[in-house]
């Protein structure tokens, strides 16, 4: 049985190419179609927000965010779309879905750069990105930190970055019932539906383990973001953050 651990990266990009032919799937299913929710928050609270001309997807899976935001824009014809748009992956199988999304839902008019590379190393220019996000990414990455001092590095001035993350709710009752949930029926249906439960549960372990949102904050902080505010989801069982650039 592999073993994932987030300071072996690689054992990361295996495990994502796993699960990727499934990852959609799967997602709706465990979380009940909360994630939906939670990501149009997201894009509201940061695409929708700053009407960017340029966007990064940091971690971008099969393209949830970025693709969810095209599609709303394609229907509203006051807002422009972005002349860029950069999906961004270590895991080349995401990569490959993503690219096939885009195809199916005639996404590719617009200009849609690929990028499979390391989000604490993104192979772009400082100052070049209006817009960033990551979702459900930033607690598998090695040193948050460095992630987040590339995304500032890229960033133009007054430029977004938004966070959404799994993270540990506050209230006692809702944070026991979200652990056995994590613990307990989570990798049973990684199991059914990707054939790898040892995946799911490293993605329960991996919530637990990571940093609580103010720590993070205090992260952004440290890597120079301003404006920075927090909005929890269902109680704290996910977390968007976001900052700008000065």
């Amino acid at each position: 049985m592999t073993s994932y651990n987030k300071n072996d990266p690689t054992t990361i990009q295996e495990m994502f190419n796993s699960i990727a032919e499934n990852y959609d799937k799967t997602n709706a299913i465990l979380s009940f179609q909360m994630h939906k929710r939670w990501n149009q928050t997201l894009i509201e609270k940061t695409l929708i927000a700053s009407h960017p001309d340029s966007i990064l997807d940091l971690c971008c899976g099969t393209g949830a965010i970025a693709f969810e935001y095209l599609k709303q824009i394609s229907v509203q014809s006051h807002d422009p779309a972005p002349s860029k748009i950069y999906m961004l992956d270590f895991s080349v199988e995401m990569l490959a879905f993503a690219r096939k999304k885009a195809e199916a839902e005639n996404l590719n008019r617009y200009n849609i750069t690929y990028l499979q590379a390391d989000a604490q190393s993104i192979p772009l220019p400082d100052n070049t990105i209006e817009c960033a996000t990551i979702a459900y990414g930033i607690r598998n990455v090695k040193l948050p930190q460095q992630c987040l001092k590339d995304v500032y590095r890229v960033l133009k001035k007054g430029g977004t970055f938004g966070i959404l993350e799994l993270t540990q709710p506050t209230n006692p009752l809702l944070r026991l019932g979200h652990g056995l949930y994590l613990r307990t029926i989570l990798p049973v249906m990684g199991k059914i539906f990707t054939s790898n439960e040892n995946a799911y549960r490293y993605l329960c372990n991996s919530i637990h383990s990571f940093i609580q949102p103010e720590a993070l904050k205090d992260l952004m902080r440290a890597a120079g973001y301003v404006e920075i505010r927090s909005i929890p989801l269902m109680g704290g069982i996910a977390t968007i953050l976001i900052g700008k650039k000065l």
